[in-house]
């Protein structure tokens, strides 16, 4: 296959995977600890204190939706390096902001500058892999997040009981501090930007439509895994596995660590097919264990298979929607696939907590194995089943 002799690791690949594993820690120390910041330091009730924590991705969600299209025009460096910069001085704002109204506003401007760079350093890290390796270079860039976010949540609950929330706030604003150093250091790679002709906002300026259909499967998988993330401790006090809860998101990081570093090879090898449907199919079962779980083991080997699936979905998803974008639309094609993610984080608790005062937290969880079965069968007929009747048509990039 060509292309297999190129480097993966190039200086930018490296910068980036750094970057992204630095802003997705504090990411995920922030978003784990707000709702319990909220009530216990700002005294707010959980419907508020759910808004202060979700309000982040508001914040990152209009952030990709302005940025999308204006990457390469800015240029993925510059952007990485003034919202950095931005997002480490908002960081700051943590410290003062004692109200509500003020919280909000410092999570929102955070939320846009996390948008932003992610955007970027994902545009950044498609420009610099090879074709051919696209499936590989994205599972290992992947695993920068895979280990934020097992080192963001473990940081901020051990610093919750053995710390302060102005010692999470601190760590935070160091390693957003790092993010921007090391984004000074990134080499500035100009691919043109597309022509735009006419006037006025185009919706092709946001979204890409060859992206669609692994958006929308990626909506509605992550929307099920949103429930995981969310309201797994209080599931574990209600189950009597505080121990094993606690440790979940390590476990389920050992998941996307041994998927990306054995299995990132396997859509380069054999295609999105291969690749996806047994890991969506391994995810419902994980989740129908988490959902009757009985035992602290049961409850970590579904944290195991639920990472494979987060790992490969997240990998693959990327490669494919590279692979069928031009290349001067990478940067509209990962903001949409990156938008319908943030769309499913932001709405998936709300449903999830919505279903848990019907079902109970293990009810719930079996309901989103259903869910992520109706991601498995949209797969299928968007994306799977085209692929596999007519596979010359998916050979471009």
């Amino acid at each position: 296959m060509a292309g297999r002799g190129e480097s993966i690791f190039t200086r930018n690949f490296v910068l980036c995977t750094l970057i992204s594993f630095c802003f997705t820690i504090v990411f995920f120390m922030f978003y784990t600890g707000m709702s319990s910041y909220s009530s216990d330091v700002l005294g707010v009730g959980s419907t508020t204190a759910g808004l202060v924590a979700s309000i982040f991705i508001v914040g990152d969600l209009a952030a990709r939706i302005a940025v999308g299209n204006r990457v390469r025009s800015i240029g993925p460096r510059k952007v990485s390096l003034v919202c950095m910069g931005v997002g480490t001085a908002v960081t700051l704002f943590y410290f003062v902001s004692d109200t509500v109204a003020a919280i909000c506003v410092v999570r929102f401007v955070h939320g846009m500058t996390y948008g932003a760079v992610s955007n970027s350093i994902n545009t950044m890290v498609a420009d610099s892999l090879p074709a051919g390796r696209r499936g590989e270079g994205l599972g290992y860039f992947m695993l920068s997040y895979s280990f934020a976010s097992a080192v963001g949540p473990f940081i901020c609950m051990y610093l919750q009981t053995h710390g302060t929330y102005g010692d999470i706030f601190l760590i935070g604003v160091a390693t957003s501090a790092a993010a921007a150093v090391l984004s000074f250091m990134l080499s500035e790679v100009r691919v043109p930007a597309p022509a735009r002709s006419g006037r006025g906002v185009r919706l092709s300026d946001y979204i890409e439509r060859s992206s669609l259909s692994m958006s929308l499967v990626a909506f509605v998988v992550f929307f099920s895994y949103s429930g995981v993330l969310t309201f797994i401790a209080p599931y574990g006090r209600e189950t009597g596995l505080v121990g094993y809860a606690t440790v979940f998101f390590v476990v389920l990081s050992v998941g996307t660590l041994i998927c990306r570093l054995f299995l990132g090879r396997v859509y380069d090898l054999y295609g999105e097919n291969t690749a996806l449907i047994p890991s969506l199919a391994l995810y419902v079962v994980g989740m129908v264990m988490l959902g009757t779980v009985v035992s602290g083991a049961g409850m970590l080997l579904s944290a195991f298979f639920i990472g494979i699936m987060v790992a490969m979905l997240s990998a693959v998803a990327q490669a494919v929607i590279i692979r069928r974008a031009p290349r001067e639309r990478y940067g509209v094609a990962v903001s949409t696939y990156n938008i319908s993610v943030d769309i499913s984080y932001a709405i998936g608790p709300v449903v999830n907590g919505f279903a848990i005062g019907m079902l109970g937290y293990g009810g719930n969880y079996v309901l989103m194995a259903l869910v992520g079965a109706l991601g498995l069968a949209v797969y299928l007929v968007l994306h799977g089943i085209p692929v596999h009747r007519h596979p010359e048509a998916e050979n471009e990039g």
